[in-house]
Order: C-alpha cells, then structure tokens, then sequence
C-alpha cells in the first residue's frame, strides 16, 4: 500500500464546493469547542484545522499551515462550520471600511500628541 500523498478530492469526499459560499480567504475561523462532541465524524484534516483554529487564523493561514489547496480548506472548513464545531467571522465589506484618508489623519494627530 502507497503512503503517498493522498489527492485532494479523497480528503473532501470528491466534493469541490464549500457549503457555504461566504468563505473569503481572509474570513478568521476559530475553534467553538464542541468538537469532541463530533470527533467520530471528522477525518485527520478537519481534526488538524480544529487544532490549528485554537488560535484565530484565516483561511489563508490555515491552508498554508496544512499545505493544501484553498478549494479543499474551503470544503472542510464548511463541513466544520455545519457541525458547529468552528465560528467563522467574514471579512468587514468594503463599503464599510474606513477611508485610509481618515486613518492616516488619525495618525497625524496622534503623532502629534507626542
């Protein structure tokens, strides 16, 4: 038996997509405790990403921590998302941010504060 690398559609169960399409790359995932209520469901990559996720990390970083494709991140985490088993926050829309304009002028004034 081969101890290769196994593909990524074996670690997603041949899916492709995410259940949920909310999942940017910037999106922080984080850990809601409840996974030893479901261990029995989840396979060694969802167990890595719920260690990884103690810690608040993007989808970015958790793929580039476990060395896999962001589409195949992006299935497990919406598996993990449906049990409950992490809390996912999305990125702050752009309408909403605020004018580097006004950020840069908040930090004059601080700047002269000093």
């Amino acid at each position: 038996m081969s101890s290769g690398p196994v593909r990524p559609y074996v670690i997603t169960g041949g899916r492709s997509r995410p259940s949920r399409n909310v999942l940017a790359l910037e999106s922080l995932v984080s850990a809601t405790g409840t996974a030893e209520l479901v261990d029995h469901e989840l396979n060694r990559e969802h167990q890595r990403i719920l260690t990884l996720c103690r810690d608040l990390l993007s989808v970015a970083e958790i793929s580039a921590h476990l060395s896999l494709p962001l589409g195949v991140v992006k299935v497990l985490i919406g598996d993990l998302w449906d049990l409950g088993a992490v809390h996912v926050v999305p990125p702050v829309p752009r309408a909403e941010r605020l004018p580097a304009t006004l950020l840069e002028e908040v930090l004059l004034g601080l700047r002269q504060l000093r």
